[in-house]
């Protein structure tokens, strides 16, 4: 399994933020570096492979980029060659942050894992129903973080019965969805999924609010599913992401600008360094303050447990060979803990075998 399910893994999303510029994006990286991230994300596309001329600007796109240009003529104005990318990827290598990206097209999800061999890949929200390019992701036996944005749980099962179908069957075998039906069926197989992919909670904003984040399906996922589970966060600050670790989420996706008023669709609904940085730090104090969920006494409660915790003593004087009863033994706090009030019934009825002063701790 690529991710460890006792850490969390911060991925810096610098999407398309780089305006087309490498020299941006290094200074984005180098940023996302310094704030803790562990991993860069870019996308990888051919503009013309992705978009038909016809397709318009989302609202945000509009709003955020204030043209009303084609969604295609956009995308191409951010489309990283090849060349580019694979100079950002040597980029992260000498800063020793790992370099992964989201494909968009089959040329794409070639390069990136045969040219580049990146660790892992990501999926968007927007992919989760092609069927046919999920079979080509599955093919590359790499590891795969599924985003989910807009669907529901049958279509994230549909989506990984193509993974479970190429773990059953290989690559040899034509593909269809009643074999992805079967392959799924099988529990051996489903178990096998964890070391081929994960799943992302995301809601297709941006930015998201953070009232409407339905973070409680993140426990969905994580219990339906059993694969490693995070969250993709569209939301302007932390909030949403701490609740999130707190109900089972590891990997964070969230994106990063150096400034918020650059020109560009998604710079408005990203984190400015000083944010990401503080955006990091605090998922990283709340996943040590989860501890293991194991209930027992803390080495920070050791030293207030004699203090708080009572003992059985004398209520006042007893003499040798007196009848413990309830009117003259009782439980205090006494600076240490000796005969607890467990034993108090066992106690009541027994004959003092020494004389005990008032307060005294009462053995038996």
């Amino acid at each position: 399994m690529i991710f460890n399910q006792d850490e969390i893994y911060v991925i810096a999303e610098i999407g398309v933020n780089h305006n087309g510029s490498v020299a941006l994006a290094k200074d984005l990286i180098l940023k996302a570096k310094e704030c803790g991230a562990d991993a860069v994300k870019f996308q990888t596309f051919k503009a013309d492979s992705l978009l038909s001329d016809q397709t318009e600007m989302a609202a945000y796109q509009k709003e955020n980029t204030g043209s009303n240009q084609s969604q295609l003529e956009l995308v191409k104005s951010l489309e990283l060659s090849y060349e580019q990318t694979r100079e950002i990827k040597q980029f992260c290598d000498e800063q020793n942050i790992t370099f992964i990206s989201t494909p968009f097209d089959s040329d794409s999800l070639k390069f990136l894992v045969e040219d580049l061999d990146v660790p892992f890949l990501k999926v968007s929200s927007a992919d989760i129903s092609n069927l046919p390019f999920l079979y080509e992701l599955a093919c590359t036996k790499k590891h795969v973080v599924l985003s989910t944005g807009t669907a529901s749980l049958g279509d994230i099962e549909q989506a990984l019965s193509v993974f479970a179908f190429v773990i059953d069957k290989g690559t040899g075998v034509r593909p269809s969805q009643q074999l992805f039906r079967e392959s799924y069926s099988k529990l051996a197989i489903r178990q096998q999924l964890a070391n081929q992919v994960s799943i992302l909670h995301c809601v297709t904003q941006y930015p998201a609010l953070f009232e409407q984040s339905n973070l409680n399906a993140i426990a969905t996922l994580k219990n339906v599913f059993g694969l490693t589970t995070g969250y993709s966060d569209h939301t302007l600050d932390e909030y949403a992401a701490v609740i999130s670790l707190s109900l089972g989420a590891r990997i964070f996706e969230k994106h990063i600008t150096l400034d918020k008023t650059m020109d560009g669709p998604d710079h408005a609904a990203s984190m400015e360094p000083n944010e990401f940085k503080h955006y990091v730090e605090i998922l990283h104090k709340t996943h040590l303050s989860l501890g293991d969920g194991i209930k027992f006494m803390l080495e920070q409660e050791s030293d207030n447990y004699y203090l708080v915790r009572r003992s059985i003593v004398a209520s006042k004087d007893i003499a040798k060979g007196e009848i413990l009863t309830a009117d003259n033994i009782t439980t205090k706090r006494a600076g240490r803990v000796c005969l607890e009030p467990n034993k108090y019934w066992d106690v009541l009825g027994t004959t003092a075998k020494k004389i005990f002063k008032k307060n005294d701790f009462i053995e038996i």
